[in-house]
């Protein structure tokens, strides 16, 4: 399964939307591992995911409050929720490669929120942003 980028993604702030190029590249190579069972692969990415989530997701609230961004509570819940998710995940990986089952339902997890929250939640970011900047 590949996971690309394209500008149904954007969400008009540079830093966010090239943030999320290096996302869903990362992705794009847990889905490639996840189809040949590459653990070291898919490893890699939970690591890369746990300093991602804590970097990106402190820009993303960053720009929110400094913005006045209206759901800002919701927003940093759904963050809040995929950065436990990321957590467990790295919790089993301590103890045991992931199954191809497991490995198979976090590749489609990763996919559906992400996406999901890029182009509903993330996208809500830059119409506030680019509502402050017009008014």
């Amino acid at each position: 399964m590949r996971v690309e980028w394209d500008e149904s993604l954007s969400v008009g702030i540079g830093i966010i939307d090239d943030q999320h190029r290096k996302l869903i590249e990362r992705v794009d190579a847990f889905s490639e591992a996840t189809e040949r069972m590459d653990s070291r692969e898919i490893e890699n990415t939970i690591n890369y995911l746990t300093g991602y989530v804590i970097q990106h997701f402190g820009a993303e609230e960053l720009i929110m409050i400094r913005n006045g961004h209206p759901a800002f509570k919701e927003h940093r819940d759904e963050h809040s929720w995929f950065v436990k998710q990321v957590y467990d995940v790295g919790r089993v990986l301590a103890e045991r490669p992931m199954t191809r089952a497991e490995a198979t339902a976090l590749r489609d997890m990763l996919v559906r929120w992400i996406f999901r929250h890029i182009r509903v939640t993330d996208r809500a970011i830059g119409d506030t942003v680019n509502q402050e900047a017009f008014a």
